[in-house]
């Protein structure tokens, strides 16, 4: 049973490492486990790639379905770029030229990897992450709060200069009251009780400020009125934008990649470092190994299925050169035909023109 298991992982991953089945058959047993071993690689990359897009996706959609069914997708994307970025690596005849081939690869290889690794360390650094968006949110809330309360503030002294302004005004309208009461009593002024000339004056006085006062007390009513709703919108669009900065804070994946740039540092290029070293081992392996019996044995075979090729190219250049040469042949034949039967048509016709010249003379001749 166990031997049997060993087997079936073995083709599995043998598959894996995009390796063929009847080239790889030829080879030592060595060479089957290098190859098994890089295709367990690409295997557990593309599983990485998968769990790192659920975990993705699961922030941006609600459905698990949806979500599972994508990141399956992602999953078998990564794998099969995998697993064409390593077979597609041929070695060259030396190792500069194996580096130069294998650079572009190189580059996917370590793209596809930090694509990979940024959900999980998302994932990793998530209380961190959520720390920093929360002195985030509480900065911006401040900010906002800090705008928003000037404006009040700006309306508030607004307030309190016009109603200082009233209260001056009333002030002074309860002096001219005064005054006019005290003239009329005979407490003050002329001294003489009664409403005289003096007491008349003040009173229309009193009563002129009166209604200026009445006057300007209503303007201020209605800027006071004005001032109160525009502190109440500023108030309400104050609460408004607290509740949708906290409603929106940082819920999405994207905030919390930005956020990770911040709280990450070392240990976050760390986390990514391992992923490009597992994204990029079968690569590697590949690439500063030796020719193996595989190697020499997929050589052999391109240069046979090249040869083969050339013959066949061959072979198919020189039946079209045949070819060519019969239908030219063939042309110069049929020109030669037509020119025949044109002579001997051209000699029918003169023989019949002159037959008929010599029958009109005759018959000239016998008249």
């Amino acid at each position: 049973m166990d031997r049997k298991k060993r087997s079936f992982a073995g083709s599995f991953f043998l598959k894996c490492s995009g390796a063929s089945d009847q080239v790889i058959s030829l080879c030592p047993e060595f060479e089957r486990n290098k190859y098994a071993s890089i295709g367990a690689t690409i295997f557990l990359t593309a599983l990485l790639a998968f769990i790192s897009s659920f975990y993705a996706l699961s922030k941006i959609f609600n459905s698990y379905i949806l979500v599972f069914c994508l990141a399956l997708f992602w999953g078998i994307i990564i794998f099969n770029l995998d697993r064409y970025i390593v077979q597609s690596l041929r070695a060259g005849d030396s190792k500069k030229q194996s580096i130069l081939i294998s650079l572009p690869r190189l580059a996917l290889a370590v793209l596809v990897a930090i694509i990979i690794s940024k959900p999980l360390e998302v994932k990793l650094f998530e209380e961190e992450i959520k720390a920093y968006l929360l002195e985030e949110q509480l900065i911006k809330k401040s900010s906002i709060e800090e705008q928003y309360n000037s404006q009040i503030n700006e309306i508030a002294l607004q307030k309190k200069s016009n109603q200082e302004l009233i209260d001056n005004k009333l002030n002074l309208r309860e002096k001219y009251y005064a005054d006019y009461m005290c003239e009329c009593n005979g407490t003050c002024g002329t001294g003489v009780k009664g409403r005289g000339i003096e007491c008349e004056e003040r009173k229309v006085k009193y009563e002129s400020y009166a209604a200026e006062y009445a006057l300007e007390k209503e303007k201020a009513n209605l800027l006071l009125e004005r001032l109160s709703n525009r502190e109440s919108d500023i108030l309400a669009q104050m609460v408004r934008d607290t509740e949708n900065l906290e409603a929106y804070i940082n819920q999405g994946f994207f905030d919390r990649i930005r956020a990770l740039g911040e709280v990450g540092n070392i240990s976050s290029y760390f986390i990514m470092l391992i992923f490009v070293m597992v994204e990029t081992a079968p690569l590697l392996t590949k690439l500063l190994s030796k020719k193996g019996p595989y190697d020499n044995l997929i050589l052999q075979s391109e240069l046979e299925f090249e040869t083969n090729f050339l013959k066949i190219k061959d072979f198919n250049l020189k039946q079209r050169e045949k070819d060519q040469k019969l239908n030219n042949l063939s042309t110069d034949l049929e020109l030669r035909s037509e020119e025949t039967e044109l002579k001997h048509a051209n000699r029918a016709k003169v023989l019949a023109r002159y037959e008929k010249l010599r029958e009109e003379r005759d018959s000239a001749l016998n008249n």
